[in-house]
């Protein structure tokens, strides 16, 4: 609408008073000069318009004027509640920039009335109940808020502040309701880091509910992994005392302990320990000699050897259990301060000083499981037999509520079960126990089995997995799996806090990444994330900016398939060259990503790309043995009938059987790409004559076949060392009976030369991997275990006494350790990748007829000057040494050359190799 219309042009007076209405807009500039009169008239005006049989042409006029006026208030009030009436999306838009809009211009009524308007046809609208909340309160106090309050925490659950506000106007006529709101909403501020709420919370609750320590729990373990300790231990001291006061001394002991785990020098939670154990035991003959023994008042020893001290000793008593090495379980029968007597069941009535009996007994209390066996082992087999989840609680909790796969094999087989049936029957077992919220495997000792106190919940399990985690691929897969059940939303919300705050990461792709985390946990959830920090436009011209070779790094140093999908969507939406990137993106491996790519350049026609991608595989199919399986798997199955691969079955046939015998130097370790291989040829690898001829596909190649391609097949396939003898003479009889002019006489002694032939990549080793001797990967290991076990605690330490030291806006000391953190995070990461991706030189391996790595080398210069190298992974490199990397140009010219051959660096220095020998012998 280039020029608007004049009302005295129009003949409708429906137009013209929508016209008067645009044009009369035009006059006002400031949204806190327009008055609540003014959309009453617009209200008025809509409901003309839509009952109107001009309807069409006015939703037209409005929708021209908004695209040359978009700040219009009268086409976009108009238009939002047109399409509101109608149930369409736009309208939500157009109403939430106006709450926006009034409400930064503190126009409370207006605000109220928009609110009012949405809430007529869509009552559960988060924006207008928001919107609605705040108008309220400030035009007509909190009596009338609570209902808008009840029905938006109701639906806004993910909003700590909303959630806290309805449960404190509810908390003195509904306390029990108030306080499950204000426990949902303290666990969504310790995961937002929020301490001012959360604290303000956890005093409410303790007030109200203490008894509660499953909550208290909750917390904890959430603000543990925020590396807050020195704050839980304070926010416990509180929790103490309510405990106290009703005299609940094992819920005392049991929150000082942890006091004193977080905050080790804090004497008073020390001395109040020592208080709070005098009355548990109160009755103890031997209290006092104990507490003396475990020297728990001497302020100056460790607290938690000397709580362990006191806790084995204080068992000491009489009717309670004791174990003996050969004598096993017992019964203190008698105690005093000079000797116990012991009745074991082969031997009653032992007597012993009480030194003795605590350097050679090992206390146990009643419900330890060897005691309950003791007394009644029927009753325990009864249980194993019928309730496992049972059996291996009692089983923990008698060893510390953890126990490593080793040691539970030792407490079962042969007891309950025969040795042999053991692996079979801990695979149910675990199985079993995965789905029992109480029991979880440690996330960094994988075969220990821990028993919770309190059952941990999908959301709590995977929060603190995430925490735990120190790898960022680990941490976004953990993250995308919290986004896959609804009992996980609790570990969502943090991990979108997390990815929120690293949309400005100073590494691009941890950037890239977190935005698309975002991205799918809006999708997941059904809601636009809030305070995001990257905008699509900045992801697209972050893809356009970026180097082709470093979009292929992205992809393949991303490990989660979603988001592999998604960048590999952006760089085709984004980049003109997308074809040449996705054609590299093809080669990489482990296959997760490829068929995606591949089905995307076939869909946008990029045929060429592909052709050439294909033929560039099978004329280098050493050098990418798994993509080139991925891709004749596909051709011999019948599964990729493209036509642009131009290589017919018989010759991709011919390239598999080819790669048989190399596949035994590539893949040193494991079967899976060897497996690969015999399935994509035989369609099994269990091959018997029988499952040949059943086998369609190889069926017809062998009918078409030519004799010399059958007798290349056969003779490359006897070459084969992983391939049973049986095998062989299988495939020999079935080529045989498949073609009866096929005739062994025709068999050539050996393969072609061309399949003989030494590469000098086979020398190398595959990608990603790093060849190191075992000296070097000992020291990388000491490094990794020096930054985790040294490097950050200290500077968690650090952190700890920076926040102590008042405001962290303005503290040097805190800013400068938590960049320290992110340092030490990054290097952690990197350094346990890389050994992960590291694998020994053994001396067996090493050969001496040609240059390779672990090879010591002696050559003759051009001038005549004999020196030597040792030629290893880039870990050991020691120039002063003359050990050289296999990555070093001088190490690339040798590589592959035998004695008497020579060899040129940058085109200048030749040398020609004298003697090879095992630099690792």
């Amino acid at each position: 609408m280039s020029q608007m219309v004049s009302e005295t042009e129009v003949r409708d007076p429906l137009t013209g008073k929508l016209i008067a209405q645009i044009n009369e807009e035009k006059l006002v500039k400031d949204l806190s000069l327009i008055q609540l009169t003014k959309f009453k008239t617009l209200d008025e005006l809509v409901q003309e318009i839509a009952g109107s049989s001009n309807r069409e042409e006015l939703v037209k006029l409005l929708q021209e004027n908004l695209k040359e006026t978009p700040s219009s208030l009268v086409s976009r009030y108009a238009l939002a509640s047109l399409e509101y009436e109608r149930d369409e999306v736009g309208s939500s838009i157009h109403f939430k920039e106006l709450l926006d809009g009034f409400s930064k211009s503190a126009k409370w009524t207006i605000v109220d009335h928009i609110a009012d308007r949405i809430l007529e046809r869509d009552e559960k609208s988060r924006v207008a109940l928001r919107a609605k909340v705040e108008a309220t309160e400030r035009l007509k106090g909190k009596k009338e808020l609570k209902p808008y309050l009840e029905r938006l925490a109701q639906i806004d659950r993910k909003n700590p502040d909303v959630v806290k506000k309805y449960a404190l106007s509810i908390l003195d006529e509904d306390p029990s309701q108030a306080l499950n709101y204000l426990k949902q909403a303290a666990e969504t501020y310790a995961r937002l880091k929020d301490y001012r709420n959360l604290e303000e919370i956890w005093n409410i609750v303790v007030q109200h509910d203490y008894k509660d320590l499953n909550f208290f729990e909750r917390l904890e373990r959430i603000m543990v992994g925020n590396r807050e300790k020195t704050r839980v231990a304070a926010y416990l001291v509180n929790l103490v005392e309510p405990h106290r006061t009703e005299e609940n001394w094992p819920a005392v002991i049991s929150l000082l302990k942890k006091i004193l785990d977080y905050e080790p020098g804090s004497s008073r939670a020390r001395s109040d320990l020592a208080r709070a154990y005098r009355s548990l035991y109160e009755t103890h003959s031997l209290l006092n000699e104990f507490l003396k023994m475990s020297e728990l008042t001497n302020h100056k020893k460790p607290v938690g050897a000397c709580i362990a001290s006191f806790e084995r000793n204080i068992v000491f008593d009489k009717g309670n259990y004791v174990y003996h090495r050969t004598r096993g379980v017992g019964k203190i029968t008698e105690i005093d301060k000079d000797q116990v007597i012991v009745d074991f069941r082969d031997n009653p009535g032992q007597r012993m000083s009480i030194q003795m009996a605590i350097s050679s007994l090992q206390p146990l209390k009643a419900d330890h499981i060897w005691v309950k066996l003791y007394e009644n082992p029927a009753e325990i087999e009864e249980i194993f037999a019928k309730d496992l989840a049972l059996f291996f609680e009692m089983l923990l909790s008698s060893f510390n509520n953890r126990m490593t796969l080793g040691e539970i094999k030792n407490e079962i087989a042969p007891r309950f079960i025969p040795a042999s049936e053991w692996s079979k029957w801990w695979g149910r077992a675990r199985t079993q126990l995965k789905k029992e919220p109480k029991f979880g495997f440690n996330p960094r000792k994988k075969d220990e089995l821990l028993l919770r106190e309190t059952p941990m919940t999908l959301s709590e399990e995977l929060s603190m997995r995430f925490q735990g985690a120190s790898d960022w691929n680990q941490k976004l897969d953990l993250a995308l799996e919290s986004l896959k059940s609804s009992e996980a939303e609790g570990a969502a919300e943090m991990c979108i806090q997390f990815y929120r705050e690293n949309e400005t990461n100073k590494d691009a792709l941890k950037q890239l990444h977190s935005f698309l985390f975002l991205e799918l946990a809006g999708q997941t959830l059904g809601e636009d994330i809030s305070d995001r920090k990257l905008k699509r436009e900045q992801v697209r011209e972050l893809i356009k900016k970026t180097q082709a070779k470093d979009l292929v790094r992205w992809c393949r140093e991303t490990t989660a398939v979603d988001l592999k999908r998604e960048i590999v969507s952006l760089v085709v939406k984004n980049r003109e060259d997308y074809p040449a990137i996705l054609s590299e993106v093809l080669f990489e491996v482990p296959i997760k990503i490829n068929r995606f790519a591949l089905t995307e350049l076939n869909r946008l026609e990029q045929f060429d790309t592909l052709s050439a991608f294909v033929n560039r595989v099978f004329k280098t199919y050493r050098e990418h043995p798994e993509t080139f399986l991925w891709i004749a798997k596909g051709v011999l199955s019948g599964q990729w009938n493209y036509p642009w691969i131009t290589a017919s079955r018989e010759e991709v046939l011919l390239l598999v059987f080819r790669i048989l015998k190399p596949l035994f130097n590539i893949e040193k370790k494991g079967t899976r790409m060897k497996n690969t291989a015999l399935e994509a040829i035989f369609g099994t690898t269990n091959i018997t004559v029988d499952a040949l001829m059943k086998n369609e596909s190889l069926s017809e190649q062998v009918r078409t076949a030519s004799l010399d391609t059958l007798r290349r097949m056969y003779a490359l396939f006897r070459e084969v060392p992983y391939a049973a003898d049986a095998h062989k003479d299988n495939f020999l009889e079935y080529l045989k009976t498949a073609r009866t002019d096929f005739s062994p006489e025709l068999v050539s002694d050996g393969v072609d030369d061309e399949e003989e032939e030494e590469s000098i990549e086979n020398l190398y080793p595959t990608e990603g991997v790093i060849m190191v001797s075992a000296d070097a990967l000992g020291k990388r290991r000491a490094h990794l275990d020096h930054l985790i076990s040294i490097e950050m605690p200290a500077n968690s330490r650090d952190i700890g006494e920076a926040i102590e030291k008042g405001d962290l806006r303005e503290n040097a000391e805190y800013k400068a350790a938590m960049e320290r953190q992110s340092t030490l995070q990054a290097e952690i990461s990197a350094v346990s990748e890389e050994v992960k991706r590291a694998r020994i030189i053994t001396p067996d391996s090493v050969r001496t007829d040609l240059v390779n790595i672990g090879a010591l080398v002696e050559l003759k210069t051009g001038s005549g000057e004999s020196v030597s190298y040792t030629i290893l992974g880039p870990w050991d490199a020691d120039t002063a040494k003359n050990i050289i990397s296999y990555e070093s140009p001088l190490a690339r010219a040798l590589m592959g050359k035998k004695p008497g051959e020579s060899a040129a660096l940058d085109g200048r220095q030749t040398f020609v190799v004298e003697r090879i020998s095992n630099a690792l012998r």
